[in-house]
């Protein structure tokens, strides 16, 4: 345990507490480590020294304290962490006055460091957990040993088959005391079983790895988003059922992938219109250079304002399932004017040989093609 960023944060949190008064931490040497008044950090406090010596509270009068090298009047109390002392936290002010409010604060800092004490463990086991994930992420046959490895010591089975879940922040960055409560909900869900499920944060987003067998991850969002916060402030995307470990990062790389171009509550690619969302990003990465080549047919043939213009009127009528009238209303447009638009963008395109499934497919990979290459709002 770090006593110097733990003492920081103690300070910080009682410094409100004690009516304005110095409060002071210092290690076993001595030296102040954290104090309500930063200009005595990294001085030396013979008080403190006295009361690790001791091991008991050194009290220090106004008259007293030119006898003690550092030192000003207060109580000074030895910090024990399983019966060792690990520093003196001490607090200012005339000891007959202030007793009360000192055996408080020994208390209260004693607490604070049993209490990360008892933390450290599991933090421990919560890097062992994610570098188990990231084995898996990026699999080779080293990787893989390493994972399993680990998942023995950590007492860990992956229960199979499971979903990889990824859970992106509304707000787009990664808050550490959100994902703390989210974490804290799946678990009294019952969703985070340590001996069976693995999750940790990679690339700002939380992952988790959770045993599918007789549950559904979606399921958990759709019962509860609508009466919890907790959820609410997260995107859930969700990749294919792995049967194996050698599954996991190409179902995670889905989920990314997801979680990139859907800004749905649930994006599940087992539900029809999610994978065909999927398969359309995908054909249009693999197929980048014929729809280059596409898309230089309309540049050529137009003006940019013009084909801008088509592209989102595409958009629009093939988000409405190709009617006419909701993609018109949509736009505010005459019904006449959207279908001159369209065929003006598919002469363009050059798709004349094309049977009509085959004019949206091209057009909707232009579509994914232009928004990879502009944004994802590029057309709205």
């Amino acid at each position: 345990m770090l006593l110097e960023p733990l003492a920081k944060e103690m300070v910080e949190a009682v410094s409100g507490l004690v009516e304005g008064r110095t409060i002071n931490i210092m290690d076993t040497d001595g030296v102040i480590v954290a104090s309500s008044d930063p200009d005595r950090v990294g001085s030396f406090h013979q008080g403190a020294m006295e009361a690790v010596r001791t091991g008991k509270m050194v009290n220090i009068t106004k008259e007293q304290a030119p006898a003690y090298s550092g030192t000003r009047e207060g109580c000074n109390m030895p910090l024990r962490v399983d019966g060792t002392i690990i520093g003196v936290v001490g607090i200012r002010g005339n000891p007959s006055e202030i007793q009360a409010m000192a055996h408080l604060l020994e208390v209260y800092a004693a607490k604070y460091f049993q209490l990360e004490a008892m933390a450290s463990p599991r933090l421990a086991e919560g890097e062992l957990r994610g570098r188990v994930l990231r084995a898996l992420l990026a699999p080779t046959d080293r990787s893989m040993t390493d994972a399993q490895v680990l998942m023995d010591n950590l007492g860990v089975r992956l229960e199979f088959p499971l979903q990889v879940a990824v859970f992106s922040d509304r707000a787009g960055a990664v808050q550490s005391e959100r994902q703390k409560r989210l974490l804290n909900f799946l678990s009294l869900q019952g969703w985070l079983r340590p001996e069976r499920e693995l999750w940790g944060t990679v690339d700002d987003r939380l992952v988790l790895l959770c045993g599918c067998a007789n549950r559904s991850v979606s399921a958990l969002y759709h019962r509860d988003a609508a009466q919890d916060r907790v959820l609410a402030d997260y995107r859930m995307c969700i990749g294919d059922v792995c049967r194996t470990a050698w599954d996991i990062a190409a179902a995670y790389q889905q989920a990314v992938t997801l979680a990139a171009i859907s800004d749905r509550a649930v994006s599940d690619i087992r539900d029809a219109a999610t994978r065909c969302d999927y398969i359309l990003y995908s054909a249009a990465i693999r197929e980048a250079d014929f729809l280059e080549r596409l898309s230089a047919r309309l540049t050529d043939t137009v003006r940019e304002e013009e084909w801008l213009l088509l592209l989102k009127t595409a958009e629009c009528y093939y988000r409405y399932g190709r009617s006419v009238t909701q993609a018109a209303s949509e736009l505010f447009i005459h019904k006449n004017t959207l279908q001159y638009r369209m065929r003006r963008l598919l002469d363009a395109l050059r798709l004349e040989r094309c049977a009509s499934f085959q004019e949206e497919f091209l057009v909707r990979l232009l579509l994914e093609h232009h928004k990879r290459k502009q944004g994802r709002q590029a057309l709205e």
